[in-house]
């Protein structure tokens, strides 16, 4: 009598094991059995995709592609630097004496520090050093790149110079000695003094800083595409008049639409 109730026991557990797996069974038998049929109702297919679809759909799925405009640097450039006037594609990097290894003269002056701005930089853009010293600006429209002087403005313990382009922003220990620093030949900018001014007409190629005199105080910009005539011509410099204003801009960026212009 014992083993025979000991036996009952046991068909009974492998009975509810087999009710406990039927469910799975079942429903793995149904995906399949739904997957090869040529027709569902409505109601199976909603039973389908709930029960048989959620994890292919999980797998399968991909992120939508969302445009995400590039990183801006400029604001996480050490508490050291500080850059004024830049847009969202504007980049910045902090470089260090390497970039003046080509310019024996600026070497002599005193390396301190340096940044390197590029991407997207179309006048307006300040670059501070929280150090006394001298700005100078690699300009990377050629190659190699020129040395120009900009002209410092101090404030708040820092030193600053204004940019129109990409390039390196340099500080100097020391501003340029007495005697200015000869470019090389291929590089220096003649002087057209028997030329008609009145003939000279440009098109700007980048909107440029508008200055009182060459390299000094801004007092405007002139447009990208803007054609101007120019009324002087004054080493680096062009002088002329804008929406009203009368002024410098770089000799730079610009294309000559008639006259000798340089």
């Amino acid at each position: 009598m014992k083993n025979k109730r000991m036996g009952m026991v046991a068909l009974l557990v492998c009975w509810l094991c087999l009710l406990a797996a039927a469910p799975a069974t079942q429903a793995q038998y149904t995906c399949e059995y739904m997957l090869n049929e040529n027709y569902l109702s409505s109601t199976e297919w909603s039973w389908y995709k709930a029960n048989c679809m959620n994890l292919q759909e999980d797998e399968d799925e991909e992120e939508p592609e969302v445009y995400r405009p590039p990183d801006v640097t400029c604001p996480h450039l050490p508490t050291r630097v500080a850059v004024f006037g830049f847009v969202v594609n504007t980049q910045c990097q902090m470089v260090g004496e390497v970039v003046i290894g080509k310019h024996p003269e600026l070497m002599q002056r005193g390396f301190i520090d340096a940044v390197d701005i590029w991407s997207y930089v179309n006048g307006g853009l300040e670059v501070c050093f929280r150090n006394e010293g001298w700005p100078v600006f690699l300009d990377a429209a050629y190659a190699p790149r020129i040395a120009m002087e900009l002209q410092p403005t101090y404030r708040d313990g820092m030193t600053c110079g204004e940019i129109d382009g990409a390039g390196t922003v340099v500080l100097l220990a020391s501003g340029p000695a007495s005697a200015p620093v000869t470019q090389p030949t291929q590089y220096t900018l003649p002087l057209f003094d028997a030329i008609p001014l009145s003939e000279c007409l440009i098109k700007l190629e980048e909107t440029l800083f508008l200055r009182a005199e060459p390299g000094g105080e801004i007092i405007g910009l002139v447009w990208l595409n803007s054609e101007v005539f120019v009324s002087e011509i004054s080493g680096y410099w062009y002088r002329v008049e804008f929406e009203g204003r009368t002024g410098y801009i770089s000799r730079y960026y610009r294309r000559v639409l008639r006259g000798g212009c340089g």
